[in-house]
């Protein structure tokens, strides 16, 4: 049911169905969970005077209501040791499936619900964990990164709470089956032959047999694990099924697997910027649902947290906090100066608070800034 709300009642955990300015009757499409108190003040400040907001009938237990608000540094170490517990996990069920050990599904749906009350404590504290990037442990650390992209981003659309933690379990698992393709088609340096691309596309019908076989049966997993590169013109695989077959669902995780896929570092190349990415599905309107791509631009923002920016006062900085109302004022933590040519203490800025903006997205290669180590030194 939707309802008019003033924006002075409106609570962290309601789902936004549009906002409407001050002295005007316009609604502005808008829609999103309220998952922290600072984006209630963000909509403020833009002149926000009231919201329309959609109640759930469902009871409160698949309601997605945030478990407990925290702080990104409150949460930030936890999220690194669920993240490092994934890593692991992930990592020793791939072998498993490899070898045709059985899989641990107990451990999987423990580890699918920890990525799930992670994001609900804090959206962006594991969320820039997905940018720490390890070309060997491309493999599994794209599963696991999947699965907190489309946590959040279903979060975001407002999905239950319950619905969340399976298809988090379903990202998790949509490519196990790539456990049965040797390493040398996996790794190679090169456009595979069509006999080596024919071997591939069955990781699609090996994902299945396993996922059924250790009970991963529920519609919700198996569609993801089906349809993850299926495309609404046809053009996908295994079935090369239209668009008007596809559910939502599969047409979510498609946006995810390819974002996450071309933005990821692979043992035979680097992976692009995200706008790069963003800019990418926007363009492919005929292969990708163009409706949910810009609401999965509005959930990350033009500059996604774990990203690298340069500034206008001549600094680098890591981009820790998104800002929906605006998303070219996110919230940073400066790391490098450009003037001095060496790290410096970080320091962090609210971008919609302050004089100096955003230049341009950066690779940390082109400045030799390890990444992986800016973001681990958070914990410090």
């Amino acid at each position: 049911m939707l309802r008019s709300l003033a924006i002075d009642d409106l609570k962290v955990g309601m789902f936004v169905k549009d906002i409407i300015l001050k002295n005007s009757n316009h609604k502005v499409k808008n829609q999103g969970v309220v998952n922290s108190a600072r984006t209630i003040d963000l909509l403020k400040k833009q002149g926000v005077e009231r919201v329309i907001i959609e109640d759930s009938p469902d009871d409160e237990e698949n309601k997605t209501q945030p478990i407990g608000e925290l702080s990104l540094a409150e949460e930030f170490s936890r999220s690194c040791e669920i993240y490092q517990q994934a890593n692991e996990e992930v990592r020793q069920q791939l072998l498993n499936a490899s070898m045709g050990k059985p899989l641990s599904p107990e451990s999987m749906t423990l580890l699918a619900g920890e990525i799930t009350d992670s994001v609900l404590r804090n959206e962006h504290a594991i969320t820039i964990l997905t940018c720490i990037r390890q070309k060997s442990n491309y493999q599994w650390e794209h599963a696991i990164n999947c699965a907190v992209l489309i946590c959040g981003f279903g979060l975001y659309l407002g999905l239950k709470k319950k619905t969340i933690k399976e298809v988090t379990l379903g990202a998790l698992l949509h490519d196990i089956g790539t456990a049965k393709v040797s390493k040398a088609i996996l790794d190679k340096d090169g456009s595979l032959t069509e006999n080596e691309m024919s071997v591939v596309k069955k990781h699609v019908f090996w994902g299945i047999e396993l996922a059924k076989r250790e009970g991963f049966s529920s519609p919700i997993i198996i569609d993801m694990i089906v349809n993850h590169h299926e495309r609404l013109d046809s053009s996908g695989y295994p079935r090369g099924i239209a668009g008007n077959k596809l559910s939502k669902l599969s047409r979510i995780i498609a946006i995810v697997d390819v974002y996450d896929a071309m933005t990821g570092d692979k043992p035979y190349q680097n992976g692009l910027l995200p706008q790069a990415v963003l800019r990418y599905l926007l363009t492919e309107k005929e292969k990708f649902d163009a409706e949910l791509v810009q609401q999965f631009i509005k959930y990350l923002g033009i500059h996604p947290v774990g990203s690298l920016v340069k500034l206008s006062n001549e600094k680098l900085a890591l981009v820790i906090e998104n800002n929906r109302v605006d998303p070219l004022k996110p919230k940073v933590r400066t790391i490098f100066s450009l003037k001095l040519n060496h790290y410096t203490t970080p320091e962090e800025y609210d971008l919609s608070e302050e004089a100096f903006t955003i230049v341009a997205a950066i690779q940390a290669s082109d400045y030799q800034i390890n990444l992986n180590k800016v973001i681990k030194d958070m914990v410090s």
